[in-house]
């Protein structure tokens, strides 16, 4: 059996985040299993445009394999919003809290709907 790949990792971590996302009731759970999952996906577009043989493109010479820089900049990009969509989402879920007083999702469904009666 050979090394085991940057993008079978990622395609396993994707996996257990999902898993996560779907199974557990607790918000600040479901938030750590989506930056699993926004990690995963960065490290899945790294691993596969991963070149051992490239060459920067700012290098000149004899060199024929030149490294693509977009995919990068686009990971990086990824990275920050992913970064801003998750301090929001914990925002988010501290006002739940503070209003509600649990953090089970269920619990909190179940509160808003009374509200709504009521």
């Amino acid at each position: 059996m050979g090394p085991i790949s940057g993008v079978t990792i990622a395609i396993v971590l994707f996996g257990i985040g999902l898993v996560v996302l779907v199974i557990r009731r607790d918000l600040v759970v479901k938030l750590l299993a989506l930056g699993l999952v926004n990690s995963s996906s960065v490290l899945f577009l790294i691993s596969l445009n991963a070149d051992r043989n490239g060459v920067a493109p700012i290098v000149h010479g004899p060199a024929v394999n030149y490294v693509d820089p977009l995919p990068q900049a686009l990971v990086i990009s990824a990275i920050v919003i992913n970064f801003a969509l998750l301090a929001l989402a914990l925002v988010f879920v501290m006002l739940l809290v503070e209003r509600y007083h649990t953090t089970d999702s269920v619990r909190i469904a179940r509160e808003v709907e009374k509200e709504k009666r009521s």
